[in-house]
């Protein structure tokens, strides 16, 4: 072997003691240890000592947790809300290896941390703990992370309970008084509580039936959305929010003010407002995010596809898939209803329907002798 590959690979030899190694540190310089009982021992410490090698000065292994997520946090851009999410959830390792050196962690003793974690605070806190992990990575304090060689599944979703018809939702609006409005707005549009508490009445057009959403207001903060951002998007108003709205008082500022004045804390109005409105009309517990809920199992029982759907609520198709996906899939006989129609409008007609059987050219705009039948459907859909 010669000097140059002895220098990036390093060598382990036998000596009259046992076993030794040779390699050139972070820095160039030619080391040797001995003293090794066997060459696997050799060999795993001078794997050890290649990686700090590779990883130069920079490789700090002996960092303990805690010190390397107060660091994460102080670099960390994420918004209020989010910083918070990640200080609750990097708490919950911290609190089992905050003085454990990130380099003596290992997938075992994570898997069984997570394991031993309440079911619905699994995901999240092993997800803030990979995230800070792979900070280390890139900051080359450790050469791995070790977190992502354990799954992190989601937890079950848990189960909604929506509304069953607009009865109940106005004998709960009955009960909240001056908020029934909100729950009916909510319930009709979809939009997230924290999106209608973020609402003023710049973003109502009664005339044109829309509501813009531009902002959410949770936590006490009024967090605006980027014009790149899905969640910004016109939503429809059905002639029920209308008119619900034409009964709120004023018509300027805040849309669904605090009877204070300002707007809405949702924490507040849960306790007092929302749970005894349930218990008054006599209606099971539901939670406030219930509504949105509500309005996607109705969309989709009335036909709205998952697309339309999508762009309504602000969220992705996958989103709405995995959360509804059961519901649009009980909608089957509607949709085949809906094919069967459009094939015996055309078996009628003798001719695709929506086009003109005087048509000389079926080729048409769209380049082949199938078009009429594509406009058609366009047309017709």
């Amino acid at each position: 072997m010669s000097s140059r590959g002895q220098a990036r690979t390093g060598e382990i030899k036998r000596t009259t003691s046992g076993w030794a190694i040779r390699y050139r540190d972070g820095r160039g310089v030619r080391r040797q240890r001995g003293g090794f009982r066997t060459k696997a021992e050799a060999k795993q410490v001078l794997d050890d000592e290649l990686r700090k090698a590779r990883l130069g000065p920079l490789y700090r292994p002996e960092v303990t947790l805690c010190e390397l997520v107060e660091v994460f946090m102080e670099q960390y851009q994420g918004a209020p809300a989010s910083h918070s999410w990640m200080r609750q959830h990097l708490g919950k390792a911290t609190a089992v290896f905050g003085d454990v050196p990130i380099g003596e962690l290992d997938a075992l003793v994570i898997a069984r941390w997570r394991a031993g974690l309440p079911e619905t605070m699994r995901h999240g806190a092993h997800r803030a703990l990979r995230q800070v992990l792979a900070a280390a990575v890139r900051w080359q304090w450790i050469d791995r992370n070790v977190a992502t060689d354990v799954p992190n599944p989601l937890h079950a979703r848990t189960e909604f309970e929506t509304f069953g018809s607009w009865e109940e939702v106005d004998a709960l609006a009955h009960e909240l008084g001056p908020f029934g409005p909100l729950a009916i707005f909510c319930v009709g549009t979809g939009v997230r509580p924290e999106e209608a508490l973020g609402g003023d009445w710049t973003e109502v057009d009664l005339h044109a039936g829309v509501f813009t959403v531009r902002k959410a207001f949770a936590k006490g903060r009024l967090k605006p959305y980027p014009k790149t951002a899905g969640s910004r998007r016109r939503v429809p108003l059905r002639a029920k929010v209308l008119d619900a709205l034409a009964r709120l008082p004023h018509r300027a500022g805040v849309l669904f003010p605090a009877v204070g004045g300002g707007r809405i804390d949702i924490d507040n109005f849960r306790s007092r407002e929302w749970i005894p409105a349930l218990k008054a009309a006599g209606l099971p517990h539901r939670r406030i995010y219930d509504m949105r809920h509500t309005f996607a199992t109705w969309s989709l029982a009335a036909g709205m596809s998952i697309f339309t759907l999508s762009r309504r609520m602000g969220t992705s198709v996958r989103m709405i898939d995995a959360t509804y996906g059961h519901l649009v899939r009980d909608a089957e006989d509607q949709d085949r209803g809906l094919l069967d129609a459009y094939d015996a409008a055309e078996d009628a007609s003798g001719h695709a329907a929506g086009t003109n059987p005087g048509d000389e050219d079926d080729r048409g705009a769209y380049g082949n002798e199938k078009a009429p039948r594509l406009r058609g459907f366009l047309e017709s859909g």
